[in-house]
């Protein structure tokens, strides 16, 4: 067993370092330098893993070479001692490179896991580095394949590195021999392999260009399956199921079709893998009977030159499958580029000190403002832009937005995201216990007042275990109603200074609404909450209504005040009452 345990290479020095490391280093953002970055960090394992590769390979043609002194000093001189000593040789060379195939087989995989727990480490720091940003500037589907495929791809074509080296060792290795025993045998070699690698070069070109289309493609269908099942609820509700179906089907046969494209220059590598060889093995050895018909050699130097072809074999099949897994972990490196350069919130040249509480929201873009203790209901006919305001207010976009006397964009993330929160209607619910899920670390006393304020209490008491009960990601056992109460609660229970919620109850019936409304205002009393809504109940509970138009406020006051003296938000609200 100790065999088989992995030493203790040091894997996150550069990536995840404490106080005493530094800063982490960062990493190439090109294919090409990536990859060889990702090979490189750990020397000493890259080092050991080319080197027995190396001599486990280079030694593979060496074994002809005994075999041609067992047969001319042995077998034709009828020298039993000789026979044996060179077949003992053989037998001793046979156990030792069979040795050095599994111990380097053994570092290969070290060196694979190494490079695929850093690709690991880069995309998840990146990631989170990215927090709020990634779902507006990456695709679920990229991030999805990075994880579930990329990596994967970038580990193996490092795993390959160790048996390229070798292949190529023991191909010189092969010619070095035959040019020992005949220079044209050496020639024979070293043009054929010059005339596969032209040959190859185009193929390997077109099966790059293939596999990035492919790549694309897996990106893509991933990423409306995860939108399919995210939704799949609402597209029954609205009789959409089919015709997502029918376009989900369509790119599946798109991925397919480019798949078959990546098929044709892969199988032509596969071919020239499995037919050099032979082609080669087939010229040498009938160039090596004329030489042994003309007495330039002698039969032992025959068989040795069929055996040092015959060793070919394994380094080129190797060595076209290697490539292949090289050019897959290019286009994944490609692919974990694209995310690591993503482009990032710029941080603030000089953390500011946060305002005393209470302290007014203030947008000067839209001109909103949200004073410290009031209700403000924000009406809109396109919600979109007050969430792009909303956004600006909780610092996920970069603007000139004033928290009290200070900008935004200046206050430490934390302290802000402390204080101010963004609630959307459709915000991710994690897997684990439902209590978690609220916020349990703040106490079940703070959970089940959040609870109550969100009228969730018979969401909490149709589950066999309470507040106990584990639900999966999204809790999607659980309807689209439920959910919407549950992130409302899990808002309600952070109890921040500023509370924005976009539609919080735009999938709870009229009754339930009212509830969540009374509640929420008694339960926010003193503290700032702002509604994004169009709804009457929120509108004429509100202390104030701010309304939106072309992303600007427009018109501020009660609700009864912008219904009596402003035509289109009374147009806007009779919609809503209707």
């Amino acid at each position: 067993m100790r065999f088989l345990r992995a030493p203790e290479y040091p894997l996150a020095d550069p990536l995840l370092p404490d106080g005493s490391r530094g800063d982490p280093i960062e990493p190439p953002r090109t294919p090409w330098r990536l990859l060889a970055w990702l090979a490189s960090r750990n020397k000493g394992l890259a080092v050991a893993a080319l080197i027995t590769s190396g001599i486990a390979l280079g030694s593979l043609p060496v074994l002809p070479y005994f075999l041609t002194g067992a047969v001319d000093n042995g077998l034709r001189e009828h020298d039993w001692g000789a026979l044996a000593f060179w077949a003992g040789g053989m037998v001793l060379a046979g156990f030792a490179t069979a040795g050095m195939i599994v111990w380097s087989h053994r570092l290969t995989v070290y060196w694979r896991m190494d490079a695929s727990y850093r690709t690991l480490q880069l995309a998840t720091r990146k990631v989170n580095r990215l927090g709020d940003e990634l779902r507006r500037k990456v695709t679920t589907g990229e991030v999805v394949s990075v994880g579930a495929t990329d990596i994967n791809r970038i580990s193996w074509a490092v795993d390959s590195l160790s048996p390229t080296a070798g292949c190529v060792i023991g191909l010189i290795a092969v010619g070095v021999l035959l040019f020992n025993t005949s220079v044209a045998l050496g020639l024979t070699i070293f043009i054929g392999v010059f005339v596969v690698g032209l040959v190859t070069g185009p193929v390997l070109n077109k099966l790059q260009d293939r596999q990035e289309a492919y790549r694309e493609r897996v990106g893509d269908i991933t990423g409306r399956a995860s939108d399919i099942v995210s939704g799949l609820r609402v597209l029954r509700g609205i009789g959409g199921e089919a015709r997502f179906t029918a376009s989900y089907r369509q790119d599946s046969e798109a991925l397919r079709e480019a798949g078959y494209k990546v098929a044709a220059p892969q199988a032509w590598l596969n071919a020239l893998g499995e037919g050099t060889p032979a082609i080669l093995l087939g010229v040498v050895i009938w160039i090596a009977a004329r030489q042994v018909a003309s007495g330039d050699l002698t039969p032992g130097q025959m068989v040795a030159a069929f055996g040092y072809t015959s060793a070919l074999l394994l380094p080129v099949h190797w060595l076209i499958g290697c490539t292949y897994r090289i050019i897959e972990g290019r286009v994944a490196a490609g692919k974990v580029c694209e995310l690591l350069n993503t482009p990032e919130r710029d941080a603030p040249a000089e953390i500011l000190p946060g305002p005393a509480a209470g302290a007014e929201l203030h947008d000067p873009e839209s001109g909103l403002t949200l004073g410290g203790g009031e209700l403000l209901a924000v009406a809109s006919a396109d919600s979109e832009q007050v969430a792009r305001v909303f956004d600006r207010l909780g610092g996920y976009e970069r603007s000139e937005a004033r928290f009290g006397d200070v900008p935004v964009a200046g206050l430490d993330r934390d302290e802000l995201h402390r204080r101010v929160l963004v609630a959307d209607h459709d915000a991710y619910l994690f897997a684990g216990t439902l209590a978690a899920a609220i916020g349990a670390r703040d106490g079940r006393d703070r959970v089940d007042l959040a609870i109550e304020a969100a009228s969730a209490a018979d969401v909490v008491e149709s589950l066999p275990h309470g507040l106990d009960t584990e639900l999966d990601n999204q809790a999607r056992t659980l309807s689209g109603g439920q959910r919407q109460r549950l992130r409302l609660a899990r808002a309600v229970a952070a109890a921040p200074e500023a509370l924005l919620l976009h539609e919080p109850t735009s999938a709870v019936d009229s009754h339930t609404e009212a509830r969540i409304v009374d509640r929420l205002a008694e339960t926010r009393s003193g503290l700032a909450t702002a509604v994004a809504t169009t709804s009457p109940l929120w509108l004429g509970r509100a202390d104030r209504v701010a309304f939106v138009q072309g992303g600007k406020v427009t018109a501020t006051g009660t609700h009864h005040e912008l219904a009596a003296e402003h035509p289109d938000y009374r147009a806007l609200v009779s919609r809503e009452e209707a």
